[in-house]
Order: C-alpha cells, then sequence, then structure tokens
C-alpha cells in the first residue's frame, strides 16, 4: 500500500488555526463539514455528518495526545479531502467507549466505493505515521497558515518515508 500525498488532500478552506469555543465534537463536525461543502468536497453537510456519526458508533477516532481523527465515508463525497482544526483550548472528546481531551482534529472525506476503501486506508495509515512522531504534532501548535501546514505535511512525510 503505496503512501498518499497528504498536502494534495489537504483542504484550504477546512483549515481552521486556533478555534475558540469548541465544545464538542459535534461542534467540529458541523464546522468542518460546512467548509467541506463550501470548498466543493461535499455535496450535502447532513449526509457526510451522518457518515461520520456512523463512524463514531462503530470505533473510536480518539487517537490520544489531544488528537481526534474523525472520518466519513458518504456518497456526498466528490472528492476525497483532509480538514484540520486547531483549538485554542482542548476540548472532551467522547468517540465510541473512549474519550479525552483534544486540541487537533484531522477530519477525512471519503467517497465510497471500492476505490473509497483503499483510499480512505491509505490516508488513515499516512495521517497515522505523521502523527506518531511527536515532532510532527509540536510542530503543529506553530503553524499559522495554510501554507504553513502544507510544508510541515510534506516534509514530515519525506523524512518518514526517507
Amino acid at each position: 500500500m503505496s503512501q498518499i500525498d497528504l498536502a494534495e488532500v489537504l483542504v484550504k478552506e477546512a483549515v481552521i488555526l486556533d478555534a475558540g469555543n469548541v465544545a464538542s465534537k459535534q461542534m467540529v463536525f458541523a464546522c468542518l463539514a460546512s467548509q467541506f461543502k463550501k470548498a466543493g468536497v461535499i455535496r450535502d453537510t447532513d449526509e457526510y455528518i451522518k457518515s461520520l456519526e456512523e463512524r463514531e458508533s462503530i470505533g473510536s477516532t480518539f487517537m490520544g495526545n489531544f488528537i481526534a481523527l474523525p472520518h466519513g465515508r458518504s456518497e456526498t463525497v466528490i472528492r476525497p479531502g483532509i480538514g484540520f482544526l486547531r483549538c485554542k483550548e482542548p476540548f472532551r472528546y467522547q468517540s465510541f467507549d473512549e474519550e479525552g481531551d483534544v486540541r487537533y482534529v484531522f477530519m477525512l472525506a471519503v467517497s465510497k466505493g471500492e476505490e473509497g476503501s483503499n483510499e480512505h486506508l491509505r490516508v488513515l495509515a499516512s495521517l497515522a505515521r505523521l502523527l506518531a512522531h511527536r515532532e510532527f504534532i509540536e510542530k503543529l501548535e506553530q503553524v499559522e497558515t495554510y501554507e504553513e501546514l502544507l510544508a510541515i505535511v510534506k516534509t514530515c512525510q519525506q523524512e518518514i518515508a526517507g
């Protein structure tokens, strides 16, 4: 399974740095789904949010280390996308049978079907590899623009692959 270039699917409109007053994952889902819709990643926010909630009922998307990785596979997804939200303050994230404080949310939108399934696994695997590196997480804290986020994603992916 080849690594996917995460920078190619990181959606500029769905990168939100230093979000304030985030109280729940539902707020995050609604916010990033709305941004995905504006960016032309999905056709229908409600349908996409439903796919996120279905996934949450199967298993936890809380990763520990202040990170959550919610993802939804849905017919409403036009093209694959990753949104990123960094919160000013951690909020309590409940997912399946786990909960913990979260500041960094990477949310995936993937189309349904066999191709989407393979792509979904490749994107998750690539993201998980990045998130396993403390240096990457430390850099997430410093990022001030979408372009900076793209640069650290590319650099860290190359370092890990190299």
